[in-house]
């Protein structure tokens, strides 16, 4: 693939999009047409051997894997494997031999093994529950740890692989109704962040890689008392959003080479910015910008130059450049997605 391509994952027109991007400019347009995935919740992408995974919570929940042309960047379906349980989540393992999946309907994460050409090689194998409504799953660079978000249960636990099977290892507890959706590492996974979707904060943490124990260092509001909400409540499925006046957060994306990181926040359709105190790992907060209504999803191309964000509710996705002095958004680039766009995903040319 001779060109960058970003995929929108959009649940309610139940199909995957792609569109190219233009690093030099920062435009967006549309390449091929829609793929159709029914119930596409999350997407994972392996560039080596040129992948797009997309969980969906369809009946029965799947695994779809589609086929990125490398001259076009457009997609074709390659396989798929039913999944035990409906996915918020998926991410793909550093050597790309497995599939997480985190259930939010199901209180579950399960893992999906893959052959050498990245093609489910069996069924979903589900790991002990990491607690009530799970949001988000990952594994670490080194592959012995796998870590996963418990929304309801307000708890980040982690996994050991060491057995080949996922073990309970340990986990942390966060305070009551504060909602852990979303968490990544930074560059050496020395660290995790998690932003909590009722709370409205991120969480950083110190990560040991020897027994893969969290210890928080910091917790930091990422809503500005200024926009005038209250904290939020987990959802139930098929039940009531938060109101407009209620914090509803939703991603967490770090960009500018490692120098800051980003959040969105529903209710006010809004990115929070924050650097990066690359000694510490704390966060300073810089500022609050508009974007696309309830956005949902973000993502940071690999050079970390660019944020993109998708509006479930405005059915766009929006490019912005990152600012390597003081991470500042600039709005590049805007193209329109699918009814309810949920997910992105950026794929760089080998």
């Amino acid at each position: 693939m001779n060109q960058t391509h970003v995929y929108v994952g959009c649940a309610k027109a139940g199909t995957v999009e792609t569109f190219a991007f233009d690093p030099a400019t920062g435009t967006l347009s549309p390449a091929g047409e829609p793929v159709g995935v029914e119930g596409v919740r999350s997407l994972a992408s392996s560039r080596e051997r040129g992948l797009l995974y997309a969980g969906a919570s369809s009946k029965p929940p799947m695994l779809n894997v589609l086929d990125i042309d490398g001259s076009t960047g457009r997609l074709s379906n390659a396989a798929r494997v039913q999944l035990a349980d409906n996915t918020a989540y998926i991410s793909l393992d550093a050597d790309g031999q497995t599939v997480r999946s985190a259930s939010y309907h199901h209180d579950a994460v399960n893992s999906v093994p893959l052959d050498a050409d990245g093609l489910p090689a069996g069924n979903a194998l589900r790991a002990p529950s990491p607690g009530e409504k799970a949001h988000s799953v990952r594994t670490s660079p080194d592959g012995r740890y796998v870590y996963a978000s418990s929304l309801g249960s307000d708890r980040v636990v982690w996994y050991s692989t060491q057995t080949g099977e996922l073990t309970l290892a340990g986990s942390l507890d966060a305070p009551t109704g504060s909602g852990p959706r979303h968490l990544l590492f930074n560059a050496d996974a020395s660290r995790v962040y998690v932003i909590h979707e009722m709370s409205g904060e991120v969480a950083a943490h110190e990560r040991d890689p020897d027994t893969g124990a969290l210890t928080e260092i910091q917790r930091i509001d990422t809503v500005p008392a200024s926009l005038g909400l209250v904290p939020g409540f987990a959802r139930h499925p098929g039940g009531p959003v938060p109101g407009p006046d209620a914090i509803w957060c939703a991603d967490i994306r770090i960009g500018g080479r490692g120098k800051f990181l980003f959040t969105t926040e529903r209710s006010t359709s809004t990115v929070s910015t924050f650097a990066i105190d690359p000694d510490t790992g704390r966060l300073d907060y810089l500022r609050t910008t508009d974007t696309e209504e309830q956005p949902r999803g973000a993502c940071v191309d690999a050079d970390g130059e660019y944020l993109f964000v998708c509006g479930e509710r405005s059915g766009h996705l929006s490019a912005y450049s990152i600012s390597p002095h003081d991470g500042k958004l600039t709005a590049t680039g805007r193209a329109a997605t699918g009814e309810g766009p949920l997910w992105i995903e950026v794929v760089a040319p080998l």
